[in-house]
């Protein structure tokens, strides 16, 4: 299923104007199974709010439905309505998550002038993207400040006990900013972080009279650059445990391969110096 978000975004300068911000025409999602009403809705505050706290653009907004998805149809919609650019985005289930896709289309041309995506989101994080988009969407701005990562909020279970205490960690580095993984934060991200965990096994062998739990953990963390939705780095360690039935528990079991695997990933994160500050 596709939704359509359209706006007119300036690129290029040159051209004098009376207002420096160039117009932006912001139209609502379409219903989507994908997504529900009320995700959809939030979406489209949350977008408008993000653009307009870049104090880049000028966003507006269009109470008529439109079905438009050529890039023909979008360039004819953005001349009608003033704009310079139109971003046609699509949402794209892939397994347990959403892809979205967009392209930023130059009204004169009626050809694409940008690629956008941005994989791995889920119906439950959709309201909390757009802050994401902003850099593909506008482009970056050359700034001499710190970079600004925020999460793909990972699954239940253990992916969210391992990345809650990377991001402590992180966060304890004071390096950059570092986004609440649940919470809202009005900052533009430049970078994203993930986790997904691809295997959790604990086995139950015995060895002589001794029943002995046997864990494996594979995770993998990943940075991603928000301006081209481009992985940057990404670890992937695998973790064991082993411990007496007799003297410990599953939960202990998990334990340990968690702790194992953070130590393993923000060790290869400090050496590999993702996101360290540019000097001057």
């Amino acid at each position: 299923m596709r939704f359509v978000v359209a706006m007119a975004v300036v690129c290029a300068a040159g051209t004098a104007v009376a207002d420096p911000k160039p117009k932006v025409l912001v139209l609502p999602l379409a219903p989507s199974h994908a997504i529900d009403v009320n995700a959809a809705r939030a979406f489209d505050a949350r977008l408008l709010v993000a653009l307009d706290d870049t104090k880049r653009i000028q966003t507006v907004t269009h109470d008529e439905d439109t079905e438009c998805t050529t890039l023909p149809c979008l360039a004819s919609l953005g001349t009608k309505l003033g704009a310079s650019y139109v971003l046609s985005l699509a949402i794209v289930p892939e397994g347990s998550t959403v892809t979205l896709f967009g392209t930023l289309v130059d009204v004169k041309t009626a050809t694409a002038w940008r690629r956008i995506e941005l994989p791995r989101v889920t119906a439950s994080t959709l309201a909390k993207t757009p802050q994401e988009l902003v850099p593909q969407i506008l482009g970056t701005q050359p700034s001499p400040g710190p970079a600004v990562l925020s999460w793909a909020k990972p699954a239940l279970g253990v992916s969210v006990t391992a990345a809650t205490a990377i991001h402590d960690q992180l966060v304890a580095l004071k390096a950059f900013k570092v986004i609440p993984i649940d919470g809202v934060d009005r900052a533009t991200p430049t970078h994203r972080a993930e986790l997904t965990v691809s295997e959790l096994s604990i086995a139950e062998p015995r060895r002589g009279i001794c029943k002995w739990y046997d864990g494996t953990l594979v995770g993998t963390f990943s940075i991603v650059d928000l301006s081209n939705g481009r992985v940057v780095w990404s670890k992937t360690v695998t973790s064991q445990a082993s411990k007496r039935v007799h003297f410990s528990s599953r939960s202990d079991v998990i334990d340990q391969l968690v702790s194992q695997a953070v130590t393993d990933w923000m060790s290869a994160f400090r050496a590999a110096g993702v996101l360290k500050p540019k000097r001057g």
